[in-house]
């Protein structure tokens, strides 16, 4: 009888199934300026039309910003509003931990008035 050397392979799996970060924080903010832009506005502040018109979050209001949590952001992010009506969702586009780290890095530290840009 011969052994299979599984743990390699369990390895392989396990790898290939393991979501990371994929991206910088300069990607997720080229990701903010091509996506979020037109309704959260250049800076996050949803000054922008669309983002009046939509009740667009304003990430610079730290009033605001303090009464949602990280995961609900993400959990936007991710799901979308009203069936993507309101917002897309980016589950496809964004793993988890890209959310967060978006969340954290870009939409955390944004200033009105300064650009979100890589």
């Amino acid at each position: 009888m011969r052994i299979v050397p599984t743990l390699p392979l369990l390895l392989l799996a396990a790898s290939l199934g393991a979501q990371t970060p994929l991206k910088s924080v300069d990607e997720l903010r080229a990701f903010f300026a091509q996506n979020c832009v037109k309704c959260h506005g250049p800076d996050g502040s949803a000054h922008a039309a669309d983002g009046k018109k939509l009740g667009g979050f304003d990430f610079t209001d730290a009033k605001k910003a303090a009464k949602e949590t990280d995961a609900d952001m993400v959990k936007t992010i991710r799901k979308g509003i009203f069936f993507g009506m309101v917002m897309p969702s980016f589950k496809d586009r964004l793993t988890e931990a890209d959310a967060a780290l978006l969340v954290k890095e870009v939409l955390r530290k944004a200033e009105k008035g300064k650009a979100i840009a890589p």
